[in-house]
């Protein structure tokens, strides 16, 4: 058995390396079936198989071991999804405590989060019972350790006895369980190579399961990550683990995402964590810029590709407003646009009728769903979506045909079934000049956690904490946090000063 750790600092190419490595075991005669790649994330594990799919031509069905940690012991251990916990069943216990459980009722098996951290009553006590297990630690060393004011030990075993009994009745597993029986039943397929991504991100149990359960199971092993990017403390992640996972190891050196502006300031930022692998890695190209705000107002978004970078939802929430009142056309990481897509489709659909052009039946039956009752009738309404699919049909044919009674000097806000508060920000968007009707918009906001991995031209990083974060004084942690943000910038990073008390300071 051989045992290496890649370490990919922010741009370096690690996933490429990881594939070049699937590569060289297909090149050498290994099955696919005898190749597995795992990750903390059904993000990565999705994006190796389908770089994989594309370099090496290697169809679903061969990379079957291409998969999340968990996604795995679920498979192992032969689960349908009937047997796993969901929302409703969180929302039941809740019910069953009378303590709110809103994040453990919005955990997903593939965001690779074995279970969230709230802010709800009920989702702190589950965090804590969480991490005892995860970490194998005790209730009350996890609650002396973590527990808020407003939190008492007896209600925390409470919650606990009340999930295990919901699970008992209800012969259901949250994902926790899923690792535990997986460790305790050891049922693992032989392997040739195990390549092991985002292992900076795995708490304590996962380890277990790698190396008492599926380690022994592979010849040649590899673990992927960077201990700096490493920001699931919260979770119960610690690093060394990581860190300690191998005595050979390697560092990619070359970063061809940053620029050496950008690069400079990370590198003054990280490097004086204890507990990190010491780095040699170099930025491909010069230039870059890093500029500072005093308040997002000042930073310039109206034109390039932005990805706004903040703390915590709460402080992306209050981004986000900001935005629409300055007209700003966005989206959020892992939610909706600013504007909906189906009004702004319809806005595309009557622009184009008004200049007598030629609308898809496909495209009128989306349109019907948002037309408002004032200028069309029921009959016209269904009318409208039961067109003859092979035409196409103009703004008079549909007066004609669906008794439409808007015509091209009727105001789009007239057709468009919208509130007065939308169609004020529709406005505000068309003024500013943001194109509503091409792609993506070129604004997206997030959290640090849910950008991890991603990238953008232009970053613009919000130092604002939070008072909890704040309070908890994990300054490593918010090192690796702050760090993670701020490399996912292409050519500028802008940081914005807080106002307030709880910021990040570099």
């Amino acid at each position: 058995m051989t045992v290496t750790t890649i370490f990919g600092p922010p741009g370096t190419g690690k996933t490429t390396r990881l594939i070049n490595i699937v590569q060289q075991e297909l090149d050498r005669g290994t099955p696919p079936d005898k190749i597995a790649f795992m990750s903390f994330s059904k993000k990565a594990a999705q994006e190796a198989r389908e770089r994989a799919a594309e370099k090496l031509g290697i169809n679903e069905q061969q990379m079957m071991w291409f998969r999340t940690l968990h996604s795995f012991a679920f498979n192992q251990l032969g689960l349908n999804g009937q047997k796993v916990l969901k929302g409703a069943d969180y929302n039941k216990i809740g019910d069953l405590l009378g303590l709110p459980m809103k994040s453990a009722a919005s955990t997903r098996m593939d965001d690779g989060i074995l279970f969230a951290a709230g802010q709800a009553l009920g989702d702190k006590y589950h965090t804590m019972m969480q991490l005892a297990r995860v970490t194998g630690s005790t209730l009350e060393e996890v609650f002396s350790e973590r527990a808020d004011w407003n939190l008492n030990f007896t209600q925390l075993k409470l919650v606990d006895q009340v999930i295990r009994d919901y699970k008992k009745m209800t012969d259901k597993l949250d994902f926790v369980d899923m690792i535990e029986q997986f460790v305790v039943q050891g049922n693992c397929p032989l392997f040739d190579v195990l390549i092991v991504d985002e292992a900076q991100d795995l708490v304590p149990l996962q380890w277990r399961m790698i190396h008492e359960v599926i380690k022994p199971c592979a010849k040649r092993i590899y673990f992927a990550g960077d201990d700096d990017q490493c920001i699931y403390s919260w979770m119960g992640v610690d690093v060394r683990d990581f860190l300690n996972a191998s005595e050979k190891k390697t560092v990619l050196g070359t970063s061809y995402r940053l620029p050496s502006e950008v690069h400079t300031l990370a590198n003054h930022v990280i490097k004086h964590l204890a507990f990190r692998q010491q780095k040699d890695w170099f930025p491909a190209r010069e230039g870059g810029a890093v500029v500072w705000h005093h308040d997002i107002l000042d930073v310039d978004l109206r034109t390039g590709e932005w990805l706004i970078l903040a703390r915590t939802n709460n402080i992306a929430n209050k981004v986000a407003n900001t935005l629409k009142e300055q007209g700003y056309l966005f989206w959020r990481e892992g939610s909706d646009w600013s504007i909906s897509p189906n009004v702004l489709n319809g806005i595309e659909v009557w622009l184009r009728l008004c200049k007598n052009q030629f609308v898809s039946p496909t495209e009128l039956k989306t349109f019907s769903k948002i037309i408002q009752s004032s200028v069309i009738t029921k009959s016209g309404r269904r009318k409208l979506t039961n067109l003859d699919p092979e035409a196409t049909y103009t703004l008079t044919d549909l007066q004609n045909l669906c008794e439409l009674k808007a015509t091209d000097q009727t105001p789009w806000y007239d057709v468009i079934r919208v509130s007065e508060q939308e169609r004020i920000y529709i406005t505000s968007v068309r003024r500013m000049g943001e194109s509503i009707l091409s792609g993506k918009p070129r604004i997206r906001i997030s959290t640090i956690h849910k950008a991890k991995g991603g990238e953008a031209d232009n970053v613009l990083l919000l130092l604002e904490s939070s008072p909890v974060i704040t309070r908890d004084g994990d300054v490593g942690g918010e090192t690796r946090v702050f760090y993670v943000g701020m490399t996912r910038a292409r050519k500028e990073l802008h940081l914005v000063e807080s106002h307030s008390n709880h910021r990040f300071e570099i």
